[in-house]
């Protein structure tokens, strides 16, 4: 990568993170804001990136439409969303589809339910590993070296009281997921925000797992239980549609 391209990278995550102005820009690439301002100039042409009134620069709407473009072109997620629309009909909660993505679990689709409550999760943002219940169900299934890689760089930070803090609890409860066949969130990352995940077949490499997710002060869990086989059904639907054989 070259040292402008690297540059460009920096400043797109820097903006990622909130609006910034010009020194702050320039001071996280290391050079003067008059340099900086020839160095972004191409990405305000391009509608990377663009001014505000306020004189900060933020990300611009041509990045949402090129992660659109992404989104729309990953074959799982559309061949998904004929499944996951009836799933979240039939149980009247979210539903999320997400997928391992080089190094990174992210979710590539979500479909809200009808509750006032919005939850944290978003299309292409990571997903917590140490919280979820579709990152749960996906490292349960990984080999061990690639397991591992990705638990190297979780921080195991607290989130609510039911937070899964240490590398060993985590893969307690990542074997008793594998034993069992599907993942939980008792409100790990969000107190009333309750979920159960299967994996999607792997197909082709493909490492994928889907969830439904409730939102409630006293869960109830032998009904999220109850909701499992719904759940392979239609991540055994999903595979089956993308080639997958049992």
């Amino acid at each position: 990568m070259s040292r402008t391209v690297a540059k460009a990278v920096v400043v797109l995550n820097e903006l990622a993170e909130g609006p910034q102005p010009l020194s702050a820009l320039a001071d996280s690439v290391g050079v003067h804001s008059s340099t900086a301002l020839r160095m972004i100039q191409p990405l305000v042409e391009a509608g990377l990136i663009t001014r505000g009134g306020d004189g900060k620069y933020r990300l611009g709407l041509r990045l949402a439409e090129l992660g659109q473009q992404v989104i729309d072109n990953l074959d799982l997620r559309a061949t998904a969303r004929e499944h996951l629309l009836p799933l979240a009909e039939a149980t009247r909660a979210t539903v999320h589809l997400a997928q391992l993505i080089d190094d990174s679990i992210v979710y590539i689709d979500k479909i809200e339910s009808s509750a006032t409550m919005r939850t944290w999760s978003r299309i292409g943002r990571p997903v917590p590993l140490h919280t979820s219940a579709v990152s749960k169900a996906i490292l349960a299934g990984l080999d061990p070296v690639v397991r591992d890689r990705l638990i190297d760089e979780c921080g195991f930070e607290p989130h609510t009281e039911a937070t899964i803090t240490t590398r060993e609890a985590f893969l307690d409860e990542l074997r008793a997921t594998g034993e069992r066949g599907y993942a939980t969130d008792a409100g790990e990352f969000e107190p009333l925000v309750h979920c159960v995940g299967v994996p999607v077949p792997d197909v082709s490499g493909i490492k994928a797992a889907i969830s439904v997710t409730t939102i409630q002060a006293e869960p109830d869990h032998d009904e999220l239980r109850g909701l499992v086989p719904r759940l392979v059904a239609a991540a055994t639907a999903i595979a089956a549609d993308l080639g997958h054989r049992s």
